[in-house]
């Protein structure tokens, strides 16, 4: 079995029945569980980065052996592992070749289908997620009590940031494109996201670079002009940098940006949260005093796209996204789409864990909790 970073999302196909999907702090049930109990983990051109190796926490077997394949030396040697320096591919036919050689078979059974089924169940779940008014169930617990029930009264949205990646992979085509880049979508879209088309998947995650969706969106569609082209970036992103939908305008290319707009830096301000800062101006809010803490402030982006001459469309719903996105498909324009997506809605994590720093002095009792937490992983995780 085999899991995803952001980098090698859609070098296989995703039906593929050994593709566990998204490995890692953003990765899937199904690839996590695998990897926490494997013996032996073969990284393949990884980087093994943070959030691949779980803050090097992931790999949890007693006495698990990592081994590389990379032809720099540097990433080769990471994580104590056995390394082989060279072209990933020419290495692996060797490796395989004396694999079969040995006659080796793999010692899995039942394991690989049964994590599959359990991941399709809870896509399922996600994708499926719809807001109500009563009883309605944040996927991210740690939030401003404030915050939904505003939202949804002065935006009318009712989107779910899953639902909606959702429909747009039900809708876009089969050989399109997807990019995206920083906050909490790169998460979703790399737990969410299948393809069985290569190279179709193309996220800039090194260092979660807020504002690259729209400026990478047109070197895509250059490079694959033939394809429908689609970047998802939330507000904070937009916010950040759009500035080449000017470029892209004046190229005359036909792209689709979705913007997923939750009010705020929707994925910072889950981190505040869930190690006991607290909400602290990561959500879009009138100043009061000397603290944007007043009431949420609302931002027309389909108007915004309309400014460039774009063609536009304000999502509420998953059938107004829906039929947004079939429409799309008969323009010879860009479009933009301002998709108003309830906070707080996006994917938790997966029996993962990722090393945030944190304040080891502080005055807050949950601050403190928080980083015994982070004490306690960091004793548990791999040390090189």
């Amino acid at each position: 079995p085999f899991g995803e970073t952001q980098a090698g999302k859609s070098a296989c196909k995703s039906s593929d029945p050994y593709c566990l999907g998204g490995i890692g702090v953003t990765g899937t049930l199904a690839a996590n569980r695998i990897a926490k109990e494997a013996d032996t983990v073969l990284a393949i051109g990884s980087r093994l980065s943070d959030f691949t190796t779980g803050s090097k926490w992931l790999f949890r077997e007693e006495g698990v052996q990592v081994l590389t394949i990379n032809n720099n030396r540097y990433h080769a040697y990471k994580m104590d592992a056995i390394k082989a320096v060279g072209d990933a591919k020419a290495t692996l036919e060797e490796l395989a070749k004396a694999l079969r050689e040995k006659n080796y078979r793999s010692a899995y059974k039942g394991e690989i289908e049964s994590c599959k089924a359990e991941w399709d169940k809870e896509y399922k779940r996600l994708a499926e997620y719809a807001y109500k008014e009563e009883g309605f169930e944040p996927l991210i617990e740690e939030r401003d009590p404030r915050t939904i029930p505003e939202f949804v009264e002065k935006t009318q949205g009712y989107l779910t940031q899953t639902a909606a990646i959702a429909a747009l992979r039900r809708k876009m085509p089969a050989d399109g494109i997807v990019i995206t880049a920083g906050g909490s979508l790169p998460s979703c879209m790399q737990r969410l996201w299948t393809t069985d088309s290569r190279y179709a998947y193309h996220a800039e995650y090194g260092y979660s670079c807020m504002g690259y969706e729209v400026a990478a969106t047109l070197g895509v569609k250059m490079a694959e002009p033939e394809k429908e082209v689609y970047a998802v970036l939330g507000d904070g992103s937009f916010q950040m940098l759009h500035s080449e939908i000017m470029t892209i305008v004046q190229e005359k290319k036909k792209v689709n940006i979705l913007v997923f707009d939750n009010c705020g830096f929707g994925c910072i301000n889950n981190l505040e949260m869930t190690h006991g800062v607290g909400s602290i101006a990561t959500e879009f809010r009138y100043t009061t005093g000397q603290k944007p803490e007043g009431e949420l402030i609302l931002v027309d982006y389909a108007k915004v796209g309309e400014g460039y001459g774009l063609k536009t469309y304000t999502c509420k719903t998953v059938q107004e996204l829906e039929e947004a996105l079939e429409d799309a498909k008969k323009q010879d324009r860009t479009c933009l789409f301002d998709l108003k997506v309830i906070p707080k809605t996006m994917t938790n994590g997966y029996e993962a864990w990722w090393d945030v720093g944190m304040a080891a002095v502080s005055k807050k009792e949950s601050v403190k909790e928080a980083y015994e937490e982070v004490i306690r992983h960091r004793e548990e995780a791999r040390k090189y």
